[in-house]
This record gives structure tokens, sequence and C-alpha cells, in this order.
């Protein structure tokens, strides 16, 4: 039936049985049903389905008994369908605890020179539709709605602009190719319920154009790109750009980094008469997002007034992930704009690992929906600067290496998955989602036995990474991943970077992002085997004991067992590698249908071992010194010595064993080499610690 209140549809193999008022049939309807009928016509089922105005929430949806889709909107119809056609993996009816629920694609030069040159030869992957199909049906299983395009400056690369024909390198017929592909993006997008935002860094123009304008070299960063206080060329320029975006693309938004080159007291009007004034003159109201990174406060406190669909974001830690626990600092934007995003960046303390640990994604996401703070978050992939590649070494049968690699979304199936679930519904009973895992993961190797023993590895291997990197108090950013690619984590820092559990943040030593490291809370399941291991009944701080606090402890005579210590920490570490290992080798013994990959977890596993041994040493060499200063006992100036000479050794057996089995060690491509990094940091630190030793002992006879 019928009625003025709801629009009901009967589709079957066909198409619409019925169309509402409102809706004309074919190209008119909205896109997200237009994807709902095709699946229903793929599948060779019909569903009946109808939008209630009533429902509050365009994306909510329920189903009754009779499999009748009743839905907020077009949204909610396509996820509704989805559900009773069994091609979803959330797993939850009603609205989405979290409005906006993303992924990240990265279309960045080489060179880090905030471009975005964008051709089949630099991305093929954007070219190859049957792969982004995949990879767009991946996030639609998932429930996922945003797409962020993270680039530098990629407008005059799929926009014509005859008023500025230097734009852009690329001819006519390439900038239309790429408009062209860049379309068929976002309407694919739209019909799955996705919007793109494309980011971009203020302000910019292409390499091409500072060329051809003789612009000279920002002093501070060498750069004719970049622009610190606008003229009315790149004012103009930029109004063009952005009205052109808008209107030649459906369902597209923009993520707007602040920093990066503009003057803090040019950001008001440059936000206010560009690129507001080219959002509400597009008459579609888009969605935009603005990153807190070198906000200038006056300019923060007017942007509620600015535009209404702004939203907020900030990254959920640090450039890495060092604890489920949020940075304190989101606290800073709640009830300021429409909403405030987190984004879980680049996981690159987890590469070139395997990630998706239930727990640890689902602990981290009730964080958020706890605070009442979050409207949303995205996902950076794992090994975001080489997708749809991975670091893998990935060899035939005769073990000869082959040039056609592991695909990301497909080796790392669970890290959007899982996100897709929690954003979704954050609550939710921790045996049905182990279970549920198990069953995905077991029906992806053909194996029951193997996919439950790999959820067991995920688990436990979740934390260990961005673990030792909340107790040594790395600061990485993202270009030095806390695993094998670059080793921050001198004995110095471990003991100066974090002093004390109460560390307050902003205040100390920083490192490469310029921010004071302030100790957050270990992960629950962490903290659980942490109290079965050393028989603590309970912790009275969540957050580790830093060394430097420990060796006060230790040296005035008291033994903290109501505290998670560092020392005894990446000791539990190292114990939930070395169990890691047991599990991988179980999951291959159990058998499946990808023997290779299932070996893969084994690789992990032993590197991840050889990981955390190197951190214990050099954790322990960072207890012997300051014991050994607040002391002067003989025997920790052998035990610095001892643990910084096994630390070098242990290193290099970590690196050249990985690189049996990674290209890489992180997939940035600021990337340092493996030996730099051994000798720049380990060597050095070794070299360093040995003189500063010899000094001491000369000082004290």
């Amino acid at each position: 039936m019928i009625t003025t209140m709801k629009r009901v549809w009967c589709a079957g193999l066909f198409g619409f049985a019925g169309i509402a008022a409102g809706f004309a049939q074919g190209a008119d309807k909205p896109a997200p049903v237009q994807m709902a009928e095709e699946m229903m016509k793929a599948a060779g089922k019909s569903v009946v389905f109808e939008i209630d105005p009533s429902v509050k929430s365009p994306e909510a949806f329920r189903i009754d008994g009779d499999k009748r889709v009743i839905a907020g909107g077009p949204g909610g119809v396509l996820y509704g369908v989805q559900t009773v056609l069994g091609k979803d993996v959330v797993d939850a009816q009603g609205a989405p605890d979290f409005e906006l629920r993303g992924a990240v694609l990265v279309m960045l030069s080489p060179n880090w020179g905030y471009q975005s040159e964008l051709s089949p030869e630099r991305f093929p992957w954007f070219f190859d539709r049957p792969l982004m199909t995949r990879y767009l049906d991946y996030l639609l299983s998932a429930r996922l709605n945003t797409l962020i395009v993270w680039s530098g400056h990629l407008f005059p690369h799929i926009l014509e602009l005859p008023e500025y024909p230097d734009a852009t390198q690329f001819s006519r017929e390439e900038v239309r190719r790429n408009q062209e592909q860049f379309r068929w993006l976002a309407e694919e997008c739209e019909k799955r319920n996705i919007t793109v935002l494309t980011h971009f860094y203020n302000i910019h123009i292409s390499e091409h154009q500072a060329e051809v304008l003789k612009r000279p070299k920002n002093e501070a960063e060498k750069d004719a790109t970049r622009y610190s206080v606008p003229d009315d060329f790149v004012r103009g320029y930029y109004r063009a750009v952005l009205t052109k975006y808008f209107a030649e693309f459906p369902n597209v938004g923009l993520y707007i980094c602040p920093g990066e080159s503009l003057a803090l007291d040019q950001q008001e009007p440059w936000f206010r008469d560009v690129i507001f004034k080219a959002a509400k003159d597009s008459g579609k109201n888009p969605k935009l997002i603005i990153r807190d990174w070198t906000l200038d406060m006056g300019f923060k406190a007017k942007l509620p007034t600015m535009y209404d669909n702004l939203y907020s974001e900030l990254k959920h830690n640090d450039e890495t992930i060092t604890s489920p626990w949020p940075d304190e600092r989101h606290n800073d934007w709640k009830g300021v704009l429409k909403g405030h995003i987190v984004n879980l960046h680049d996981p690159a303390d987890a590469t070139p690992y395997r990630v998706g640990s239930p727990r640890l994604i689902g602990e981290m996401v009730k964080h958020w929906k706890e605070s009442g703070l979050f409207k949303g978050a995205w996902f950076y992939p794992p090994q975001a600067w080489s997708w749809p590649g991975t670091l893998d070494v990935v060899k035939d049968a005769n073990g000869k290496e082959v040039t056609a690699g592991l695909n990301a979304f497909e080796r790392d199936p669970l890290w959007h998955l899982l996100e897709g679930r929690y954003l979704w519904k954050a609550e939710r009973d921790e045996k049905t989602e182990q279970r549920w895992a198990s069953e995905f993961l077991g029906k992806k190797f053909g194996s029951k036995k193997a996919g439950a023993a790999l959820v067991v590895w995920y688990d436990l291997t979740g934390p260990i990474l961005p673990g030792l990197q909340n107790v040594t108090a790395v600061r990485f950013g993202n270009f030095f991943p806390v695993s094998i690619a670059w080793v921050q984590a001198t004995v110095d820092d471990i003991l100066s970077y974090r002093t004390k559990i109460e560390d307050v943040r902003f205040q100390g030593p920083t490192g490469l992002t310029r921010q004071r490291y302030y100790s957050r809370p270990v992960d629950a399941y962490t903290i659980a085997l942490y109290q079965q291991s050393y028989g603590v009944e309970a912790v009275r701080d969540l957050r580790s004991m830093p060394v430097a606090e420990l060796a006060v402890e230790l040296a005035a005579g008291r033994e903290p067992k109501d505290v998670m210590r560092a020392d005894w920490l990446v000791d539990l570490y190292v114990e939930m590698a070395q169990r890691s290992l047991e599990i991988a080798k179980a999951a291959v013994a159990a058998g499946g249908n990808d023997p290779a990959e299932l070996q893969r977890f084994v690789n992990d596993s032993e590197c991840l071992v050889l990981t955390a041994e190197y951190y214990r040493l050099k954790v322990r060499a960072a207890l012997a010194k300051r014991l050994l200063e607040l002391t002067g006992e003989a025997k920790y100036a052998a035990q610095l010595t001892e643990m910084m000479t096994e630390s070098v050794a242990k290193y290099e057996a970590m690196f050249t064993h990985a690189r049996r089995f990674y290209t890489a060690g992180s997939s940035m491509f600021d990337a340092k080499p493996w030996e730099r990094a051994f000798n720049e940091k380990v060597k050095m630190d070794a070299e360093l610690q040995e003189k500063w030793l010899a000094e001491f002992l000369a000082r004290k006879r």
C-alpha cells in the first residue's frame, strides 16, 4: 500500500513493481536505491522495502519477519537489501552509532611534494575499474560511507580549466580522461552510499604552474608551489577550481588541511572568502572536514559561524597507534562544530605485519562511543603508501620472486570490516565477535581450525607494536614505524620522553611531530594478560609505569606490584609474540586453501618475536643506566654493557630475517633503509652508551 507517509517498493527481477510518489523510473531514482535493485537482480531475488519518514536516520533500517525492509532513506534501503541478501558483514539493524565511517586512499607524489599528478603510469590502480569496483564493494559490505582521497593538489588534473591553461602539464585529452575516471568513482561511490572527500593542503598550485609563473621558492621549505599569504591570483584560481569541483562531480566534499603553508593570520579570510564561499555558492551544501593541524585559535573560535556543514578532525593518538584510548586533545573540539571526526592514521607502527584484532579495534571504537564526542572515524589502510600492493615478498612454487604481489584489502580484510562493524554498533558481545571473526577467516582459508587459530593470533599480535611504542615513548610520526624501518627509541629517549605515569601533555621533550608524549592507557586485553602473568589483582593505573619512574622506585628499595611496570610489560610482549608463533604454526598445520598465506603469519610472528626481544633489551638497558646513576652499583654497569651489545646483534638478526619476507620496513616513500636504521640508531646508540659509561666510571674513580 502506498500512502502519503511512506514510499513503498516491491522490487523483483525485472525492476520495481511499484514506485512511490516523488521518485521516477530509471536514473532519477536515488543512486543507492538503484544499487539495491542491481544487487537483487544479480542475486535473482526480490525484496519488498519502504522508506518511512518516521525513521529519523537516512541510513537506519529494520527488517520485518517477512524480510520486508523499512528504511529511513535510500542508504537504509541499500543496507537493508544488502543484509537480506547476505552481502554485508556488519550484522546490525537500526541506526549507526557513528554518522561518518570512512576509508582513505593515498594519492601523493613519491617526492612528498604535495602534488597528485594523476595518470595511469603514476596511479594505475585509480584507473583499474574492476579493481576499484571490488574495493568499493568491499567498503559497502562493511557499510562504510566515506572515501577520503588523500591528495596534495589534485584539482587541475581532474578539471578542465581553460582560464588557467598552465595549471597542469597534462593535455586536454588527458585531463578529460582523469575527469571521467574521477566522475566514475564519484558515481560508483554514490550508488554505494559513499561520499568522496578530496583532501588537499593549503595553499598549493601545481609544480607545472609554479614553473610557468616563475614563482620563487618558499625560503623555509624550498618549494615554489606553496603560498603562505594568498595573492589575487591564487584566490581567483582556488575559487575557480573549487567551484568547478562541486559542479562537476556528484556526492563530493572536501577534507582540508589549514596548515602546511598557510600563515595563521590568513586562515580566517582564506576559508571565509574562498573555501566556504565556494561551498555555499555551489548550492549543494557539501560536507567539509577541517583538520586540527597548525590551526589559529582565533580562527577556530569563529568557525561555528562560518559554515554549517563543517566537521573537525584529529588523529586518534599521534601519527601512529599507541593505545586504544584517544588523545586528550580531542576534548578541545567538543561541541564546537557539527561534529568531530577521529582519524586512525596510517597504522605504521604495525607495518608490515598483518593487522585486524577484533579485541583491539573493538575496544578503541568503544572508547570513542563512550566519550560522546565523536560523530565518525576513518581508517588509513595498512601499508597505505603502497596500496593496493603490499610489502610482502611473493614467490612462486619454485621459490622465485614474482612481480604480481598480494592485494592489500584482501590480505588484511578484517581491518575495514571490523571498522564497519563497530562504527555501526560499538557495543557487541565479545564471544559473538570472536565467533564471527573465526567463521570469516575459516571461510577465507577453507579451514575452521585455521580460522579459529588466526583470531587468537590477531588478538595476541595486535597490541604488541603499539604497546612497545607506548611504553618506550618513541615519537616517530608516520615516517618511522616502531618495528623494522627506523628505530627512534634510544636509551636516553626511553628515559626522558616518559618520566612518570602522570606526565603532562606538551611539557617536556618533543619528538618529530613537536608534541610532548604523555602516557596513554594500555589496552584491556594486555592488562588482563599482565594481571594473570604477574599475579596482580588490580592495577592502580591503566597507564604503564615508565622506566625512569620505575628506577626511582627500585633504587629506593620499593618493589611496585600494583602497576604495569615497563620491564614486566615488555617481557609480556615477548611472551605474546612467542605465543603467536605457536598459534601461527597451528594454523598452518590445520591446512587450508592458501598455505602460502598461512605461512606468512608464521613469518610475521618470527619477526615480531625478534622485534619484541630487541625492545626488551633496550628497556632493560635504560633501566640499568638509570639505576647505575641512582645507586652507583657496579652490577648495573655490567648490565648496561651486556644489554646494549645484545641489542645490536638482535636488531641485525631482526632486519636480516625480515628482509626475506618484506621488501621494506615501511610503505612510506620517506622510510629509511634497514641498514641506515641499524647504523644511525642501533649501533649509534650502543656507541653512545659505551662512551657515556666510560666517562661515568672515570668520574667515579
